[in-house]
């Protein structure tokens, strides 16, 4: 079979054509990638095994991190390994930044069965080269090279628990706000059950008796604020009805301001029509006289004319 020929070029090393000979290779590597050619019989050119002094410590750290505050953490002892895989997370130290006053972290092994953090078991690290400085190579032995792996990670802050239930117990019952016309029928399993005290003992008991405490402070709660509703409702009922009273002798007020102004106004058009009916009589008598003064004034003028015709007919004669 003959061997194909494939061209890979490097930044790093020159700008001349290296010819790698393969039996099927079209794989080109990424550009300032170059082929590591190891020395024969070793495997990478940090031996590492599990009788070697040195150990690789693989970490996975949250960002934010550095080397200076990873260097300020104080480690126990490393747990001797077994041949059995185990579930256990140990925590090996704690670290707190300065500049932040309530995260703490905290360092804890990983094993296969721990349940977080798994992905570190498929990356597989690189090591410096000593034969190009500056340059890495990857571990041929993968996870081999690996001596523990580690997570550094955020401690809870969760309160303690009895501090909390006594908080969630001195909390003031706040009943739920009933639709008006609609009746609540679901009740969930164990609302309406009492708590056993008497079959309890210890801590139990004691929780039972503040339970107990608490129960009954919620029922007089609730009967403070029906009678403080009934109150209310007397209240704002009294209110209404002294507003309704207040409403009709307004009403009744201005019904008396309103008929006192129509007889007023009625009193007034009386007298107006009184004047008037007199003028018109004042009118009518003056218009009276006048006519008879006129039909006086008219018959002394026709006497006198009549005795001066008289006379002057006499004269004439």
């Amino acid at each position: 079979m003959a061997k194909s020929a494939v061209y890979v070029n490097s930044d790093i090393e020159s700008s001349d054509d290296e010819v790698i000979t393969s039996k099927s290779m079209s794989y080109q590597p990424p550009a300032g990638f170059s082929l590591h050619k190891p020395k024969k019989g070793a495997s990478s050119d940090f031996d590492i095994s599990n009788t070697s002094e040195n150990e690789v410590w693989l970490i996975r750290v949250p960002e934010g991190i550095t080397n200076e505050d990873l260097s300020s953490i104080k480690l126990k002892t490393m747990p001797p390994t077994s041949g059995k895989s185990s579930h256990k997370t140990v925590t090996l130290g704690t670290l707190k930044k300065k500049d932040t006053s309530t995260t703490k972290y905290a360092l804890q092994t990983i094993t296969r069965d721990s349940g977080f953090a798994q992905e570190v078991f498929s990356l597989c690290p690189l090591f410096p080269t000593k034969a190009e400085p500056g340059h890495v190579i990857q571990a041929s032995s993968g996870l081999n090279a690996v001596t523990h792996h580690l997570a550094l990670v955020v401690e809870p802050t969760t309160p303690a628990i009895e501090p909390l239930a006594e908080e969630i117990l001195s909390r003031p019952y706040q009943p739920r706000d009933q639709p008006e016309g609609l009746k609540m029928r679901f009740q969930f399993a164990g609302s309406q059950t009492q708590v056993p005290g008497t079959k309890l003992s210890g801590s139990g008991k004691q929780f039972a008796a503040r339970w107990a405490e608490t129960l009954e402070k919620r029922r007089k709660q609730e009967e403070e604020e029906k009678e403080a509703r009934l109150r209310e409702e007397q209240e704002q009922e009294e209110a209404e009805a002294e507003e309704n009273d207040t409403a009709e002798e307004k009403a009744e007020e201005e019904k008396e301001e309103v008929a006192e102004e129509v007889d007023e106004s009625q009193l007034e058009e009386q007298e107006q029509e009184k004047h008037s009916k007199k003028r018109k009589n004042e009118d009518a008598e003056t218009e009276e006289v006048d006519a008879k003064e006129e039909k006086k004034h008219k018959k002394e003028k026709k006497e006198k004319k009549e005795k001066k015709h008289k006379k002057d007919k006499k004269e004439s004669e």
